[in-house]
Order: structure tokens, then C-alpha cells, then sequence
């Protein structure tokens, strides 16, 4: 045998040992899963036998189902899912309670007749009405009372004719107004309760549901958010105010409307009163809340125990607030003025919103509670000293007033 020929004995033979020895060292390697891999060293043979088998933790193929053990999701838990609106159902539950009110306004030295018509939520199977206040404001004389010559039509959804109402009072901070059918054949119609305590957040889904015009044969529905939440104020009394922003432009047929949430609840009434409307694209509506406070002090007073009271005519921050408010931009200690009521004393003494009440007669204010003691021990008409401090014009300023008999 020649070199040569040697030389290609050697090369098959080691080719034929390769050939055998390589896929036997693969043998170990189990592609399914189903064996852990055996280790040359003990160390490396106890971490691996430690860990769970491989085909327990790989997610199945899209072609396998999952039917047992833990769920897997790829969100989080606490991811949060927008509820469905159920628009239809929530709209055929409300709009039977949904009312229209004609006001009738005669003629006065300063305004022609003329009828205001605008939208209300019966919450009451006798006819109980809550609507908005300022579209029919001057239909009311100084004493709270109808004009003379003034009357009030509610139309009632399936109901052929108008029926006759009356004025049960009304609160004007809220721009709220109680009306009641006057029902001697005591029907009972459908009527919608409002929620106790909804939760608001910016973003939420609201609907607006308001008594058509005549020339709209079914409809009055409006979709929106709530696109602000008011901070909550304080009347003298500690009564409290407050209001929602929404997407939802206010109409002047559609104030009075209630606004309902994904659930079917009415949470708020919408605010006809349009001064407070500075964009066009807004709207404005009174939490369910503050709506029932009102109407039990409205029915309250109705039943003859309404008293004469003092009043400055102002509405406060919350305590909170204020605090946080007064350390936010170093404002003195005070009561944040909210809104001044038009043609009060405090009016008449020059106060500004924005301003803080530091005292009275002297007495510090502080707190809420402050203000209200302070006027329930004060007589009308009483000479009232008011220390301010403004923040437009970063001074302080001393003002006068006599006090005058509370309004609703």
C-alpha cells in the first residue's frame, strides 16, 4: 500500500468516527421539554435540576387552548375598562320623566310678554318638579312669589294636554326651582330619584336627556364628559354648593335637564343659568347631591318654618381648599370669597370674588363655622366693619355695610 493510499484510509476512518460519535452526544438534548440537561459538574447538575420543567412555563402555540392552572393576561389587573354606555335603554328609562315648562311672564315696564320654555325632571310620582331657576326669574316678584298675570304649563311625555303648576320656591345660588303639578285626580307619573352619592372624575361619560321642542317629534338626548369638577363651596348657613363642567353646551330648552351617568343615575341637573356660561361648548350642571339639599330646605321652608335672617351675601371656599389655597400663594388667613350674591351687602360694600374675608366687626374668619356663627347672633340691618385683603391689588381694605334680610 502506498503512502498515498494510507493517507485516505486514516481520513475515512476518522470521518466514519465523527460521523458516529457527534449525534450520540446530542442524544441528551430532549427538544420537548420533558428532561433537564445532565451536567459534566455537580454544581451545574444541581442549579438545573432545580428549575421547573421548561414546558411548564413556555405559553402554548396559537394553535393549543389553555384549559387549567393560573390565568395569564398580558395588561394588568388593575387596568381600568370604560363601562358601556347603554345609551338606548338609559334613554327610554329617563326621557318619561323628562318634562317641558312654559312659563308665561307678563309684561312689565322693562320687558315685553313673552313665554320661557326649558326642560324638568319629575322626582316625584305626585308631580314634584325640579327645573332650573333663572329662565324663569322674572317671573318672580321681590317676595318670591309668581307675578301677578305669571302662570306655569308643564307638558308631561303621553300625557294630551298641559297640566297647571305652581311654584314651591326656589334657591338661586343653585339656580334651582321646585315646581308641583297641581293633580287633583292624583295621577301617579313616572318619575326619576336622583343618586345619593355619585362619583365624578374628568373624562366621565354623561348623557343629557331634555323635553324636545315642538318641532322635534322624539329626541332631547345629548352625549358628553364631564370636562371639570368645581372645588366645594359654602353659603352663610354652611349649606353646600357646587358645580360640574361638561362638553355638553347648554340650551336654553334643554336647562333644567337631568344628566345621567353609564348606570342610569341622575347625578346632576343642568344649569340654565347662561351668565355663568363663558364658553359656548360648555355646560354647566348641579350635582344630585346639592340638588336634594336644596329641595328638602326648599320643601323645608315651604311648610312655614322659613325665618328672617341676616345675610352678607357670599359664598366661601372649603375649609381645605382655603388652607391649601393660602399656603399655595401666601395668602393671609381668611375666608376665600366664591361668588358675591348681586344687590347683597356685600355687594353693595364693594366685595370681589377672589377677595379674602379676614374680619368682621373685628372677629377673625377663619373657618366657615366663623362666618356662620357670626351671622346667626347679628340683626338686620346691623352696621357690619369688613376687613379684606384683595389679591388683584395685594392690599388690604376696610369696608362697610348694613345687612340685609337673607334671600333664597
Amino acid at each position: 500500500m502506498t503512502r498515498r493510499e494510507r493517507y485516505v484510509v486514516i481520513f475515512l476512518a476518522l470521518f466514519t468516527v465523527f460521523s458516529t460519535v457527534i449525534p450520540l452526544s446530542c442524544d441528551d438534548y430532549v427538544p420537548n421539554g420533558e428532561e433537564t440537561i445532565t451536567s459534566t459538574t455537580t454544581t451545574t447538575t444541581t442549579t438545573t435540576t432545580t428549575q421547573p420543567s421548561p414546558s411548564k412555563t413556555t405559553a402554548p402555540t396559537p394553535s393549543t387552548s389553555v384549559t387549567s392552572g393560573p390565568d395569564v393576561t398580558t395588561e394588568p389587573s388593575s387596568t381600568y375598562v370604560t363601562p358601556v354606555f347603554p345609551v338606548g335603554e338609559i334613554y327610554n328609562d329617563i326621557s318619561p320623566a323628562v318634562v317641558s315648562v312654559r312659563v308665561s311672564i307678563p309684561a312689565t315696564s322693562l320687558y315685553n310678554k313673552r313665554d320661557e320654555i326649558f326642560s324638568g325632571l319629575l322626582i316625584d310620582e305626585s308631580g314634584l318638579i325640579i327645573t332650573t331657576y333663572s329662565l324663569m326669574e322674572r317671573a318672580i316678584d321681590y317676595r318670591g312669589n309668581l307675578l301677578r298675570n305669571a302662570s306655569i304649563s308643564i307638558f308631561v311625555n303621553g300625557m294630551p294636554k298641559a297640566f297647571p303648576a305652581t311654584l314651591v320656591g326656589y334657591h338661586s345660588s343653585t339656580d334651582l326651582a321646585l315646581l308641583k303639578i297641581v293633580n287633583p285626580d292624583k295621577l301617579v307619573f313616572r318619575a326619576a330619584p336622583l343618586a345619593k352619592d355619585p362619583a365624578f372624575y374628568v373624562g366621565m361619560q354623561v348623557a343629557s336627556i331634555g323635553y324636545p321642542p315642538m318641532t322635534v317629534s322624539t329626541g332631547g338626548l345629548t352625549m358628553g364628559y364631564v370636562t371639570s369638577i368645581y372645588r366645594k363651596t359654602f353659603e352663610e348657613d354652611g349649606a353646600p354648593l357646587g358645580l360640574i363642567e361638561t362638553s355638553i353646551s347648554t340650551m336654553p330648552i334643554y336647562a333644567g335637564s337631568p344628566l345621567v351617568n353609564a348606570k342610569g343615575e341622575v347625578v346632576a341637573i343642568v344649569s340654565g343659568y347662561l351668565k355663568r356660561i363663558y364658553v359656548q361648548n360648555q355646560g354647566y350642571a348641579v350635582p344630585s347631591t346639592i340638588v336634594a339639599n336644596v329641595v328638602n330646605r326648599i320643601q323645608y321652608d315651604a311648610n312655614g318654618s322659613m325665618m328672617r335672617k341676616a345675610a352678607l351675601g357670599i359664598t366661601v371656599l372649603n375649609d381645605d381648599d382655603t388652607l391649601a389655597m393660602m399656603e399655595m400663594y401666601g395668602y393671609p388667613n381668611g375666608l376665600f370669597v366664591s361668588t358675591v350674591v348681586p344687590e347683597s351687602a356685600a355687594y353693595t360694600a364693594g366685595l370681589n370674588q377672589g377677595d379674602i374675608l379676614l374680619t368682621l366687626n373685628g372677629e377673625s374668619m377663619e373657618l366657615v363655622q366663623d362666618l356662620m356663627l357670626f351671622l346667626e347672633e347679628q340683626a338686620i340691618g346691623t352696621l357690619v366693619e369688613i376687613v379684606i385683603y384683595r389679591p388683584s391689588e395685594d392690599k388690604t381694605l376696610t369696608l362697610t355695610t348694613y345687612l340685609l334680610e337673607e334671600k333664597p
